[in-house]
């Protein structure tokens, strides 16, 4: 114990708990640390299954992720029923390592339906961070939507068996995605576009197709889920 020459590597901060059946965890910085500390920083939402959703037993596990434009990975946070401890140990190995985003998207994972997916969550959170940095993807966050300027036009991108008066966002045109072809000239050109769908999934797929139709758009990270979070009122 005494004479040796260790260096200490610094505390990282992961920690988990349990909120009835709900499992909570994170490693790294928050986004109130960040901001305290000036750090520059991009955040990406996922919203998918702790294992194949077709296998029974597969409950939702949402992640948000902050990195750079360097893409190292500053800190992830996770909640859910079920598989939320693997995938922030996951991470905050990955943190440790000094791993990046696009490292995640790649990582070699265990795979079977009871217990996880073809493309785990941490790979689907590195695939959405990548395609951010890279340029492939303009991202929006909630705040936007809710601090919208005369500039800007909110397009749904769910369909209307999904929308409910309490599901919807006020003054938002809805376009279900595989109407969207035939109903371009419904949405101005001379406005951003802030488009969403449950999850994202959907809003990344319209994205594609508006900007190759030469429109402005951004996607809004984590969908309607993730919205409806940060605007709950408890």
């Amino acid at each position: 114990m005494l004479g040796g020459n260790k260096q200490y590597r610094a505390t990282q901060g992961a920690a988990i708990c349990k909120l009835f059946d709900i499992a909570i965890a994170s490693t790294g910085l928050n986004e109130k640390s960040l901001l305290r500390q000036a750090i520059p920083y991009e955040k990406i939402y996922v919203h998918t299954a702790s294992h194949a959703s077709y296998y029974p037993g597969a409950h939702p596990i949402t992640l948000k992720l902050f990195c750079p434009d360097n893409g190292r990975i500053l800190g992830a946070q996770a909640a859910g029923l079920d598989g939320v401890n693997k995938r922030i140990d996951v991470l905050a190995v990955a943190q440790r390592a000094g791993l990046t985003v696009y490292d995640l998207a790649d990582l070699e994972l265990t795979y079977a339906p009871p217990f996880g997916s073809a493309r785990d969550v941490v790979n689907q959170a590195g695939m959405v961070a990548a395609n951010v940095l890279l340029g492939d993807e303009a991202i929006c966050h909630s705040q936007d939507l809710n601090n919208l300027t005369a500039e800007q036009v909110i397009v749904d991108v769910r369909n209307p068996s999904e929308l409910t008066p309490v599901s919807a966002i006020a003054g938002a045109i809805n376009i279900p995605l595989p109407a969207q072809r035939d109903r371009l000239n419904e949405l101005p050109k001379d406005k951003e576009l802030l488009v969403f769908c449950q999850v994202g999934l959907r809003g990344h797929i319209a994205y594609q197709m508006l900007v190759q139709h030469g429109f402005k758009v951004r996607n809004l990270s984590g969908g309607y889920k993730t919205y409806q979070m940060v605007n709950a009122h408890f």
